[in-house]
């Protein structure tokens, strides 16, 4: 299972970076003419493209690291890092770019000052604004190439809908390739930002191009949502336990981890184990 980075994608900000380093750029000018016009565009159209084009190729992955930084704490010290450090380069990209491009200053590795806390600062702050921005929401962001193949499975599924009102296989990544994972064989689904996990009978988990939002529409009436993560197949349940604070814990016949079902859902749960 291998989740996509995306790099091309971020090419369609590069107008909207140019333009604000123009008009930083030009602001610097007008402020300050230590150097000419061209050497403030010059500088400030370095600095945007750096800031801003690493930033929004993180935003787009956020996928990515969420998924391989397996912990909120590591994930947000990793991002948060990154961010500032970003900054940082930019600042002694500056730092070069007027030293030994424009002469108008002797340079001296990491002599920036404040600079590089300044800039470090406002990457950090950008980094979290592009963070709030839902990058895969616009259609355009896919990439063509390895997305083709799981669209084409998608739309099938989509006009075989049409006629049954409920999937009866999911299509799953694993590498380059497309399986599709017939519904009976699956113990649950595990919500992952626009995209779910499948969990089978074989305790294998696979990265799915479905939403739960989407899945909970389509899928047949085994499929019960129990939390705003997961949605399971009762076919394939054990056992349901009371839990704590009106929760109950739901233990699979086929060996997987139990999980728990969420307060806001316990009138399904009833129903699951009938109630009344």
């Amino acid at each position: 299972m291998a989740i996509p980075f995306y790099f091309k994608q971020a090419n369609r900000f590069i107008p909207h970076i140019v333009f604000v380093g123009l008009g930083i750029g030009t602001a610097n000018y007008s402020i300050n003419e230590d150097l000419n016009w061209i050497q403030w565009i010059i500088q400030s159209v370095s600095t945007s493209f750096l800031i801003g084009y690493t930033l929004i190729i993180i935003g787009l992955n956020k996928s990515w690291f969420k998924f391989y930084f397996k912990t909120r704490i590591k994930f947000y010290l990793f991002i948060s890092l990154a961010f500032f450090l970003v900054g940082v380069l930019a600042s002694e990209v500056e730092h070069v770019i007027r030293s030994l491009v424009f002469h108008s200053q002797q340079f001296k590795p990491l002599s920036a000052g404040k600079m590089y806390f300044f800039n470090g600062i406002i990457s950090l702050v950008l980094g979290y604004s592009f963070f709030k921005y839902d990058f895969q929401k616009n259609k355009n962001l896919k990439s063509i190439e390895n997305q083709k193949t799981l669209q084409d499975q998608k739309n099938k599924t989509d006009k075989f809908l049409d006629e049954t009102d409920a999937i009866t296989s999911i299509p799953v990544k694993q590498g380059e390739n497309i399986f599709l994972i017939p519904i009976r064989d699956i113990s649950y689904f595990e919500a992952f930002d626009n995209y779910s996990f499948v969990h089978n009978l074989l305790g294998e988990k696979r990265l799915c191009d479905y939403s739960l939002l989407f899945l909970e529409k389509r899928l047949d009436k085994n499929f019960s949502r129990v939390h705003r993560k997961y949605i399971v197949n009762k076919s394939h349940i054990e056992q349901i336990k009371p839990h704590f604070n009106g929760r109950y814990l739901i233990v699979f016949n086929n060996g997987l981890d139990p999980i728990a079902s969420s307060k806001g859902y316990s009138t399904t749960i009833r129903k699951l184990i009938k109630i009344e």
